[in-house]
């Protein structure tokens, strides 16, 4: 399936260990993968979804699905709370964000931050909403 090939690209270029500078790259280079009325967002967050509080590094891409929904693909990057990540939380769209969306998330407070950290996990998954 069409809608399907974005997910299976991302899961498949994210199987192996990268820093944060190529997971990003990798989403760039998905979000390629031509998709009508796509919208990307960009969310940082703390929170505890897991039972254990983390710090959330989230690229999602969304585009329409057959049922006049959307599905919503995720690149969630993890790591544990610090000092530094904890107080950055925000989700923009690519229609808040004046110029390109993917220099905006490489020159954002969160990626100068979390780039030099550790990675406790990396996630990517197809949500539909």
């Amino acid at each position: 399936m069409e809608n399907q090939f974005p997910f299976a690209f991302l899961d498949k270029a994210t199987d192996t260990p990268m820093p944060l500078s190529e997971l990003v790259d990798t989403f760039e280079e998905m979000c390629r993968i031509p998709l009508e009325n796509d919208n990307l967002i960009f969310e940082t967050v703390t929170d505890n979804f897991t039972g254990i509080e983390l710090f959330f590094f989230t690229l999602i891409r969304q585009y329409p699905n057959p049922d006049g929904g959307l599905f919503e693909l995720h690149l969630d990057v993890i790591y544990e709370p610090n000092e530094a990540n904890q107080h950055f939380t925000c989700t923009l769209s690519q229609q808040q964000i004046e110029g390109g969306f993917f220099d905006f998330v490489r020159h954002s407070p969160a990626y100068l931050s979390a780039q030099n950290e550790r990675i406790v996990k990396v996630s990517v998954y197809l949500d539909e909403v």
